[in-house]
């Protein structure tokens, strides 16, 4: 996983560089982001942020902490896909004072499930026991132990508060706009994938973007409740190089998918596979498994934007049942993510009947 922070995390810092030294510069900003915690209205403009603040406690490492009298009131993370440190977030709530908020911004097909990972920690830490509430402005609020307010909300929820907040004009309204376009190329960039970029194969931009799309395509299967994960995704080095987060399908069946670089082509037009290690079935059902994976196998590509280049199942006999996860070409990001989602369910549901 580190790997996966080398290649995303450092251009998901630029958009909250940004939002520093806008907080630093203006105070309709310095405004907004106070206002989500219970400093006084009058001591919100004095609020000084700085830009990836190092507690002397090791108290982790927040991209933007906004501090006022010695005491931490404001905490802000920005998460595109990058995946949660173990700091994150009790120890953040910990470096704020009571009444304090530690602040998430994510893209929003990320808030539900950003939120549940959150809540998760909290209460194993047992800061909270509570879940996340909408609050009808677009911010998700859950509210922990010495009443220290955890937020996950989007960077279009977050600007668009900032931009009709008292204030906002002039020369912070276009600020703003640029903001909200380098968000939107990260945001983007990330998800959704030309034709000629499936078709070109791995460059050092793309692989990039193929490990977060991976992570898509993770977040949604392990939302099926037909599948239990087993383990965290990782990175494998095994007589090639891929990025795999593995599942139980059924007491029987374990079940692979992720990012396998080595197989990306113009004859295979995605990074992702998924595959059925012949050797995890027991050997009374592989039959059966067997003629679910390749009957399935063959409508998945079928159902891609690449039908003319026929996919053919492997071999009974192979060691690994293996096969291409369609990604969605020329398309908004919406609808990508839907694919990921959903282009696996009839195979999973046909090894699961097993």
């Amino acid at each position: 996983m580190h790997l996966v922070d080398q290649f995303v995390t450092r251009r998901e810092q630029v958009a909250t560089w940004g939002l520093s030294y806008l907080a630093r510069e203006y105070a309709a900003v310095r405004q907004v982001l106070g206002a989500l915690s219970e400093v006084a209205p009058a001591d919100r403009d004095a609020l000084v942020y700085r830009s990836e603040g190092q507690d002397q406690d090791a108290l982790g490492r927040p991209d933007l902490v906004g501090e006022y009298g010695g005491r931490r009131w404001v905490t802000v993370e920005g998460k595109f896909w990058a995946r949660l440190t173990p700091a994150q977030p009790c120890r953040y709530l910990d470096g704020v004072v009571e009444g304090g908020v530690v602040l998430f911004l994510c893209p929003s097909s990320r808030i539900e499930p950003l939120c549940d990972e959150l809540a998760r920690r909290v209460r194993s830490e047992g800061l909270g026991y509570d879940d996340f509430a909408p609050d009808g402005t677009g911010l998700h609020v859950l509210t922990t132990a010495g009443s220290r307010h955890l937020v996950v909300t989007s960077w279009p929820v977050l600007l668009r508060r900032i931009r009709e907040s008292p204030g906002a004009a002039g020369r912070l309204d276009y600020e703003i706009e640029q903001l909200e376009g380098l968000v939107g190329r990260l945001e983007s960039e990330l998800v959704e994938w030309s034709r000629a970029g499936l078709e070109q194969g791995v460059s050092r931009d793309s692989f990039r973007k193929a490990v977060t799309t991976a992570g898509l395509l993770f977040e949604g299967l392990d939302r099926d409740v037909r599948l239990t994960r087993d383990g965290s995704a990782k990175w494998v080095d095994q007589k090639g190089v891929y990025y795999r987060a593995r599942y139980v399908v059924n007491p029987a069946v374990r079940f692979y998918a992720g990012f396998e670089p080595e197989r990306w082509s113009s004859g295979l037009p995605t990074p992702l596979t998924f595959g059925i290690w012949r050797d995890d079935v027991p050997a009374e059902a592989r039959p059966q498994v067997y003629r679910a994976y390749a009957g399935a196998v063959r409508r998945i590509w079928a159902r891609s934007d690449f039908p003319r280049l026929e996919f053919t199942p492997a071999p009974e006999a192979a060691r690994w049942w293996w096969g291409p996860v369609p990604v969605a070409a020329d398309r908004p990001a919406d609808e990508t993510r839907a694919l990921l989602t959903d282009v696996l369910d009839e195979l999973i549901d046909a090894v699961a009947k097993v």
